[in-house]
């Protein structure tokens, strides 16, 4: 079973769950593939139990559909719901960046700003789980130091399928190459306490990806 060191502390059904989410993140389970109960359960070396408790997890999560009388498969982004999650998405983080301009210290700022120029290179390299890692922290960041519970409560419901899209969006080069720009666009307007631009530029960095992502889907 590949899964045991960094899962020994975990329940059974919680190791296979996160163990199948992350196969979906990496693509090695693409969107659209069928999942075979059979193959799973002797790679996992489980019983069906603990696999149908995460993949139900996993159809909640949206990874995953059962289709009546087809199977279980990888879900395939619908335009609908991209739609939707992107929309509001956008706004919430250009909230988040209004009420975190005047919270977040300029040191926290410079950090990001440097953090986004050495991933530059890294994207040029093709070290994309280093970028999308860089990513949510950005943007995880800028929630928390927006100070408002409720809105880091609803950015963490919808963390999971934009984790996922955005890997998703990654496959193609130019696209990491220009999210980080804009990522070093609206941080230097935040370090310049230009509320307005930084809105703006989020707003059309989120519009973009949702962009990127419903061509490949719709």
């Amino acid at each position: 079973m590949e899964m045991t060191t960094a899962f020994d502390n975990r329940n059974l059904n919680e190791r296979t769950y996160l163990y199948l989410r992350d196969k979906i993140f990496r693509n090695e389970l693409e969107p659209g593939a069928r999942i075979n109960y059979e193959e799973l359960i002797e790679e996992l070396g489980v019983s069906r139990t603990p696999l149908r408790d995460a993949l139900n997890r996993l159809q909640q999560d949206g990874l995953i559909e059962v289709k009546p009388r087809s199977g279980t498969f990888v879900s395939t982004p619908k335009p609908k719901d991209i739609e939707e999650i992107y929309d509001l998405r956008k706004g919430l983080e250009s909230l988040a960046i209004e009420l975190a301009v005047p919270r977040i210290p300029k040191h926290i700022l410079e950090q990001l700003l440097n953090e986004m120029r050495e991933i530059e290179m890294e994207i040029q390299k093709g070290n994309m789980p280093l970028f999308f890692q860089s990513d949510r922290k950005l943007h995880r960041t800028i929630i928390q130091y927006s100070g408002n519970q409720r809105l880091i409560s609803f950015m963490e419901t919808l963390e999971v399928q934009i984790k996922w899209f955005g890997i998703i969006m990654t496959k193609n080069f130019d696209r990491p190459l220009q999210a980080n720009e804009m990522h070093k666009k609206f941080l230097t307007a935040m370090y310049n306490g230009d509320v307005v631009q930084a809105k703006k530029t989020m707003e059309q960095h989120i519009e973009e990806i949702k962009s990127h992502i419903m061509s490949d889907y719709s």
